[in-house]
């Protein structure tokens, strides 16, 4: 087998391991973990920089992997509200590991390989920057929904 088929297999199973193992593992961390957690509350700037980013008007645009958030349901029950917000929870974790852990394609290849390892982690990361920005954008507002409805969570 020639080195170029190997590296071929080798970036191949890089990328498909990392992004199917985080999006799998993320589902099998405790739900206490994104839960109050001051990483994933939403800081005083963002509202500002989604208006700035037009999040609103292209956020629909990209595409929505998980069933959940495809198939919205037309009566909002509380529990129904609380597994769309800890998707969100969810995606932006995985989202965000795959955007960084994306650079060890670099290590993975030989120095001589290092512009397009590096190339294709820069690709990665801007791939999964709109996504994570999504989930940061949409869960203050299903929280809000939550809210508004007088449902108390336990997701929030």
């Amino acid at each position: 087998m020639s080195f170029t088929i190997y590296m071929i297999i080798i970036n191949t199973s890089f990328w498909l391991i990392l992004n199917y193992g985080v999006a799998y593992g993320s589902r099998l961390l405790p739900k206490g973990m994104f839960q109050k957690n001051f990483f994933f509350k939403e800081r005083s700037f963002e509202s500002s920089l989604y208006k700035s980013l037009r999040i609103k008007k292209w956020k629909d645009k990209l595409p929505a992997m998980n069933a959940t958030l495809k198939n919205l349901q037309d009566k909002l029950t509380p529990d129904y509200l609380d597994k769309l917000i800890m998707q969100t929870y969810y995606a932006e974790f995985g989202h965000l590991t795959i955007a960084v852990l994306g650079f060890l394609c670099i290590v993975v290849n030989p120095n001589e390989y290092f512009l397009m390892a590096f190339s294709c982690s820069i690709v990665n990361f801007f791939i999964h920057l709109p996504f994570y920005l999504i989930q940061r954008y949409n869960r203050p507002r299903l929280i809000n929904v939550r809210f508004r409805k007088g449902y108390s969570s336990t997701t929030s």
